[in-house]
C-alpha cells in the first residue's frame, strides 16, 4: 500500500510538471487577411501557476517550410518556442498561413514563381492579433510578433505597415529574415514598434550583411531597431531538430541560386537568442524580469 501511494504521488507530480498540448483554434480572417478561409493556429498557454488573469501574448509566424514537420505535427522549433514563451508567462499563438491556401511549403519554389509573397501574409498577422485581443486570457495592449525566415520577412513587412483602424503590435522579433531588397530601400523602412533581428554571420540563405546595413541605417535615424549576429552560424540555427550541418540542394534561392543553402544547429546561439528574446519581450511587453535574468544578461553583440 505504501509503495502504491508513493508511486501515485510520483505520477501526480510528473503530471503536474507535464507541458499541456497546445490548443488547436481557428483564426477568423474576414476583412483582414487574403486567406480564403479561417487560418489554423495553435495556442500555447501559461501554466496555472502563472495565474488566471490576462497575459501578454506573442503571434508566431512560420517560414517557407510551413508550420508542420514530416510527421504532420507542429515541428520541433515551433513547439520549442511555443513552450518556452508559455513558460515565460506569455500566450503564444503559432499561426499556419499555408493550410487555408492549400500549401505545404514554398522553400523549393523560386522567388519569381511563388504565388504567396511575404506581403500577402501581413493580413494573416493582423488577423491573429485581432483574434488574440478578443481572448479573455490575453492582455490585448501587450502583444508582440515573432517570425522565422519567410515569416521573419512577414514580420518586417508587418511592423512597418501599421493598421489604419487598429492598434498594431507592441514589439517584433525576426529570426534570419531576408533584408537584401529592404536594405536597398532603407529610406522607406520605418518600424512603428521596437524591432529585434537575430541572424547568423555565415547564413547563405538570407545573408546577414544587408540586415546589418539596414539596422545601422534605421538605428542612426533614432528608430528602435537592433540586430544580434552570431559568428560561424547558419540559417535555422535555433532549430532543436537539427543535429548536423546540411546543404539543401532542393532550395533554388539564397546567396548563390542553384548551389543550395546551408542549415546547421548552434545550441549556444539558440540559448543566447532565448535569453535575448526573454529580455526584449520583458522590456517591451511590461513583464517583470527575474533577478537571475538580470544577473545573467547576455553581453552585447554588434554588427
Amino acid at each position: 500500500m505504501k509503495l502504491f501511494t508513493t508511486l501515485a504521488c510520483c505520477l501526480a507530480l510528473c503530471a503536474g510538471h507535464a507541458r499541456a498540448a497546445p490548443l488547436a483554434v481557428l483564426v477568423p480572417t474576414a476583412g483582414i487577411s487574403s486567406a480564403p478561409a479561417a487560418l489554423s493556429a495553435f495556442v500555447f498557454s501559461p501554466s496555472t501557476g502563472a495565474g488566471t488573469g490576462k497575459h501578454p501574448a506573442v503571434v508566431m509566424v512560420h517560414g517557407c517550410g510551413g508550420v508542420y514537420g514530416r510527421d504532420g505535427q507542429l515541428n520541433a522549433r515551433h513547439t520549442m518556442w511555443g513552450e518556452y514563451l508559455a513558460a515565460q508567462g506569455y500566450v503564444a499563438l503559432m499561426l499556419d498561413s499555408f493550410g487555408a491556401r492549400g500549401m505545404k511549403e514554398i522553400c523549393t519554389t523560386k522567388f519569381s514563381e511563388r504565388t504567396l509573397k511575404e506581403s500577402d501574409r501581413v493580413g494573416d498577422a493582423y488577423a491573429a492579433l485581432a483574434y488574440l485581443r478578443q481572448r479573455p486570457d490575453v492582455d490585448g495592449q501587450h502583444i508582440a510578433m515573432l517570425g522565422w525566415s519567410h515569416g521573419a520577412g512577414v514580420t518586417l513587412n508587418t511592423i512597418t505597415h501599421r493598421p489604419t483602424d487598429a492598434i498594431g503590435f507592441n514589439a517584433a522579433i525576426a529570426f534570419y529574415p531576408g533584408c537584401t531588397s529592404r536594405s536597398k530601400k532603407s529610406d522607406n523602412f520605418h518600424p512603428y514598434a521596437p524591432l529585434l533581428l537575430l541572424i547568423g554571420e555565415a547564413d547563405d540563405w538570407t545573408p546577414a550583411a544587408p540586415c546589418k546595413a539596414l539596422a545601422a541605417t534605421v538605428a542612426a535615424r533614432g528608430e528602435s531597431m537592433q540586430i544580434v549576429t552570431y559568428s560561424d552560424t547558419y540559417h535555422d540555427f535555433d532549430n532543436p531538430a537539427l543535429t548536423a550541418k546540411r546543404l539543401r540542394k532542393d532550395v533554388p534561392n539564397g546567396v548563390n541560386p542553384g548551389a543550395g543553402v546551408t542549415t546547421a544547429p548552434n545550441p549556444e546561439a539558440r540559448a543566447d537568442a532565448q535569453q535575448r528574446v526573454t529580455r526584449f519581450l520583458a522590456v517591451h511587453l511590461k513583464r517583470n524580469i527575474a533577478p537571475q535574468e538580470i544577473d545573467h544578461e547576455p553581453q552585447p553583440r554588434t554588427p
